[in-house]
Order: C-alpha cells, then sequence, then structure tokens
C-alpha cells in the first residue's frame, strides 16, 4: 500500500527540492509533489511520520502526517 503524508512547511521549489533528498535517502523512489505538498512513499515503504519528522528536521523547519486514506 502506497503511504500519502501531507508536508507543512515547503513554499517553493527549493523546500521540495530539499524534503525530496530527506525522503529519498530514507525511501528510493519517493516523490514529493509542491502542489499540493505531498510526500509520496514507493510501494512497500514502510516508514511512519516519526521516521519522516526525523529525517525532514535536517533539511529545514518541515514536518509530516499522514493523509487518511
Amino acid at each position: 500500500m502506497t503511504q500519502v503524508f501531507e508536508v507543512s512547511g515547503m513554499h517553493c521549489g527549493g523546500c521540495a527540492s530539499r524534503v525530496q533528498r530527506a525522503a529519498t535517502a530514507l525511501a528510493p523512489g519517493a516523490t514529493v509533489t509542491l502542489d499540493p505538498p505531498r510526500l509520496t512513499l514507493p510501494e512497500g515503504a514502510k516508514l511512519d511520520a516519526e521516521a519522516i519528522n526525523k529525517a525532514l528536521a535536517e533539511f529545514g523547519d518541515y514536518s509530516a502526517r499522514p493523509l487518511a486514506g
């Protein structure tokens, strides 16, 4: 099942690029969109919001929360 997270704190392409780098380090194949601000993990990736937020904190003031499926 694909996991989708809403990402707060992304305001520009540079932000999306930083979030993409953090996400790809955790789960190769992850995708990030700016509008809407979303992080989608590839099928089979098993990460929770805590792990994602820890990685995002190294790149800026971003936070992710799971979207209800």
